[in-house]
């Protein structure tokens, strides 16, 4: 069966990557004071972006996903008559409302295939299903890289991918540097959050401290701090050591930067731990922060996600709708 993949534009993967993988796109819309443009994933148009968002700090920034109406349109006028399957990865639900709006699309898609593939004359049925990766940006990644790993090694069923991926996510583990803490501050007090509060703002501003967000099963906290970008990058990097030597579920650590990646890639802090990681196996990927994940935390942010062990059996159930997983021991319940 032909297996198609959609992402929205803020889970953060390289582009040729996505290219090379035919990965579509859900498009967020962003409203940069009176501009208006889709978030497509263009690294060239995003890294502009932060060139602009970062010499006008208080530029009015909005983001808006595809609507229920939108996602509709783009499966029947495209994705059903180039796939038979297509699995939808969506960023938190706790964050925006893109999954329940593709969820509510996928209803009406599936009532409306049949006529668009008639009339091109495709039989056979058409399958969609929509996960919430429960994390944000490169969480989403590292989620969408083990699907695609699955269908080219073993094939599954849909309803054993579904089911593998929505337990990952569970075991997705991402974390977050910002820059500048102005952005964080500026966007949470918009939409009413304290996430950063102003004392901490004044604070950390004046000392340089740089938080370690942590995100994990749809909620976020403060995991540690330190002062300067590049010492609480050290930080991070050795907490994703140790989750390497615990064991991953997967055998990459994802990472993006809002901004130019040869920024990061000349940091002695990522040199160091792509190095420890590819001797144990483990490939690193950076890329472009999508802009609608900047637009939040601002630009020179840096973010990192993986999955935590245990790994995961899936049963040799290829084309079986009636699918069951090997469950996995509880994991250790951090609160982030």
């Amino acid at each position: 069966m032909r297996t198609g993949i959609v992402i929205d534009s803020a889970c953060d993967l390289p582009q040729d990557y996505i290219q090379k993988y035919n990965i579509h796109i859900l498009p967020i819309s962003l409203h940069l004071g009176y501009d208006l443009f889709r978030d497509v994933r263009d690294p060239e148009t995003t890294q502009a972006f932060y060139r602009k968002y970062l010499a006008e700090k208080t530029l009015d920034a909005e983001t808006a996903p595809f609507s229920v109406e939108q996602i509709k349109e783009l499966f029947l006028d495209e994705l059903v008559l180039k796939y038979d399957r297509v699995l939808v990865v969506t960023i938190a639900q706790t964050r925006s409302p893109i999954f329940a709006n593709a969820t509510e699309a996928s209803y009406a898609i599936l009532k409306q295939y049949r006529e668009r593939r008639q009339k091109t004359g495709i039989t056979g049925s058409f399958y969609v299903t929509v996960v919430d990766s429960k994390t944000l940006f490169t969480g989403e990644g590292v989620l969408v890289h083990e699907a695609i790993r699955l269908l080219e090694e073993q094939n599954p069923s849909f309803s054993v991918l579904r089911g593998v991926i929505e337990q990952l996510s569970q075991q997705v583990y991402g974390y977050l540097v910002p820059e500048d803490l102005f952005y964080i501050r500026h966007r949470a007090s918009k939409k009413g959050e304290k996430s950063i509060g102003l004392i901490g703002y004044h604070f950390g501003t004046l000392l340089d401290i740089k938080p370690i967000i942590g995100f994990h099963r749809g909620e976020s906290q403060v995991m540690d701090k330190d002062r300067g970008f590049d010492r609480t990058l050290i930080k991070l990097f050795n907490i994703a050591r140790q989750a390497i030597d615990q064991g991953l579920a997967t055998q990459i650590v994802n990472t993006s930067y809002a901004g130019d990646p040869e920024v990061i890639r000349r940091k002695r802090a990522f040199v160091d731990f792509d190095r420890y990681a590819k001797e144990r196996g483990i490939e690193v990927l950076l890329s472009v922060m999508s802009t609608a994940g900047g637009i939040n935390v601002g630009p020179g942010a840096f973010a990192l996600s993986y999955i935590a062990g245990p790994p995961i059996t899936v049963p040799n159930t290829v084309g079986n709708s009636a699918d069951t997983l090997q469950q996995e021991p509880e994991l250790a319940d951090w609160v982030i």
